[in-house]
Formats: structure tokens, sequence, C-alpha cells
């Protein structure tokens, strides 16, 4: 891998943005046009049923499926980016680290006791402020369970340790959706339980898209007006606060960020792990580890794996959809396991 990415035809920075731009372009038109019950030809079908099916597939479902994977793409990417950067670790990302099934949680319980009130407030769904809540507070916590001993706030991070914090951490929070879903009695919260353990793109909503998209803004802001003290970073939190970096300020903000943007991906599209891992370790590859073009790279990679995994997802067994979240895990955990072997540092 490192080969073909460090490779002559690689070394020219335009060459390798105009790689991953003609990527993002080429896999959103085959997400738009492939994998339709129906053909796209089929919008000008003389069978007036069969071309208002199409023209409602290919005009309205699916341009809004494609930019729900663009968007959470990139937040799962960019959040991954952030964390790997906080806690100095490759392995980092929502999904592993309990960031995601904290946000699943707190969606989960608003659902609930609260139900789908979406309508009641204008089209924003109130779930996305308790999975925020829920995300942001297991950010914190396994951050605070997670940390060694140091000097600056948070100390250093042991990398096995973590990874245990939040695979711990996750799997609470998974029993703890299923006390939920047993106390609230409801049959009708299993499908939406059993939606957010799998994850998937088929109840995007452009209101869904328009939060994601806010809260996507609002934390790459955030991400990039600390991309200088991100590249301090990472040599070490003695070598960042010496020129002048307020360690404890900058891992609070980027915690908070993260959490925000895994909180609304989370709830347009339930726990769909490794993006957030894939995507920055590819650009980190393919770039270097400069945060202000990393964060923007990632959210294009998140943006291209997501899209077209999905798409995958969609066609692979027809007329069956796999959910996409079990398409990234199959494609995340060897990367994955490879990456916990190397044991190196990105």
């Amino acid at each position: 891998m490192e080969f073909i990415f460090k490779s002559t035809f690689y070394k020219n920075e335009w060459t390798r943005w105009a790689l991953l731009l003609a990527c993002f372009i080429v896999i959103v038109i085959f997400a738009l046009l492939w994998g339709a019950p129906l053909s796209w030809r089929d919008i000008w079908s003389h069978d007036a049923i069969r071309g208002e099916a199409a023209r409602d597939i290919f005009l309205h479902l699916r341009p809004t499926r494609v930019l729900a994977g663009i968007l959470v793409g990139a937040g799962l990417a960019v959040s991954g980016s952030a964390l790997q950067s906080v806690f100095r670790n490759p392995l980092a990302e929502p999904y592993l680290l309990g960031v995601s099934a904290g946000g699943a949680l707190g969606a989960t319980i608003a659902r609930a006791f609260m139900g789908n009130t979406a309508a009641a407030f204008g089209g924003f769904d109130p779930a996305i402020i308790a999975a925020f809540i829920g995300a942001l507070t297991t950010t914190f916590a396994v951050y605070h369970l997670g940390k060694g001993s140091g000097k600056y706030f948070g100390g250093g991070f042991d990398r096995a340790l973590l990874l245990l914090v939040g695979i711990a951490v996750s799997a609470f929070l998974a029993s703890l959706m299923t006390l939920v879903v047993a106390v609230a009695s409801r049959t009708d919260l299993a499908r939406v339980v059993l939606f957010w353990l799998m994850g998937s793109l088929a109840d995007a909503t452009s209101n869904g898209n328009w939060v994601m998209a806010f809260c996507l803004i609002v934390g790459l802001a955030i991400m990039l007006s600390s991309a200088r003290d991100l590249n301090a970073l990472q040599v070490s939190d003695e070598e960042a606060s010496s020129l002048g970096v307020d360690i404890g300020k900058l891992h609070r903000r980027l915690l908070f960020a993260a959490a925000l943007v895994s909180a609304a991906a989370v709830a347009l599209a339930g726990l769909i792990g490794f993006i957030g891992l894939l995507a920055p370790h590819c650009i980190r590859l393919l770039f270097g580890n400069d945060a202000r073009i990393t964060l923007v790279a990632s959210a294009l990679g998140g943006a291209i794996l997501l899209v077209g995994c999905d798409a995958l997802a969609r066609s692979a067994i027809p007329p069956v959809e796999i959910p996409v979240g079990i398409i990234t895990a199959l494609i995340g955990v060897p990367l994955f396991l490879w990456l916990a072997r190397k044991g190196s540092e990105l």
C-alpha cells in the first residue's frame, strides 16, 4: 500500500488532489445511476407507471441518499482524523472508541420516550440533540478512562488501554440500548435500534441532510482553526505546550467538534464503522500529516468510501439491500487488524 501511494506518479501534490477529486466525481455519478430497482433509462419509458417510479427514484430519492452518504462519510472521516490527532493513535475513530454508540444510545432513549417528533419541531428531530449529548458524554468518558499519567491535561494515552476502553464502552452502551427497548415495551423501537446498530442510508431525509451539513461545517471549521496546534501536537504534548499551545483547551475543543459531527452522523445513518479509520489512513499516505490538508482531504476520502460502499450495499445481492455498516466493517476490520499488528505511528 505504501509503495503505491509513494510512487513517482503521486509526488506532485496537484496530481494527488486531481486524483482525489476525479474519484469523488466518478463515485457520485456511479452511485446516482447504479443499483436502482429500475434502470435510469426507464425515466423515458413509454410505460407511465414505470417511468414515474424511475423519475421518483433518480430525481428525488437517490440524490438525497447520495448526499447523505457524502455528508456522513465526510463527517466520520474528519472526526476520525481529529481523534487520531488528539490521542496520537492511528486506530482511534468514532466507532471503535464508543463515540458513535453513545450517540446511538442518546437517540434511542429520545425515540423510546418521545417518539419520532420531527414534524412537531419543523422537521428538526430532537433525537439529534440526544445523540449529541450521548456522543459528547462518551467521548469525554473514554478520554479520561484512557489517559495515562502526565503533566498536562490528559497526559499520554496508552494505545492498548484506549482501545480496550472503547470496545468495553461500546459493548456496555449496546446493552443499555437493549435495556431501553425492553423497558419501553414498544415493538416498533426494535426496528429503530436495529437500524442504528447496522447503519444505513435508506432513511435519509432532506431535513436530516441539512442538519448534518450544518454540524459538519461547524465541526470542520473548529478543527481547521486548530490545524496549527494539531500539527504541533503530533510530536508530543510537551513540545506543543512549549510552542504556546493550551493542551487542555485544544483537547476539549477537538473532542467537542468530533462529538458534534459524529452525533449528527449517527442520528442520520446509525452506526457506520471504520470510515473514520480507513479514510484518514489512506489520506495520510497520500498527502502526509499536515492537518490543514489532511482534514479537508479526509472529508473527500470519507465521502468517496461511504458513497461507494452504499452503492455496493444496494446492488451486491439484488433485490436485498445490505446495511452499509456491514460493508464498511467487512472492509475496515482487515485494515484495523493490519494496523494493530503493524503497530506503526502514522
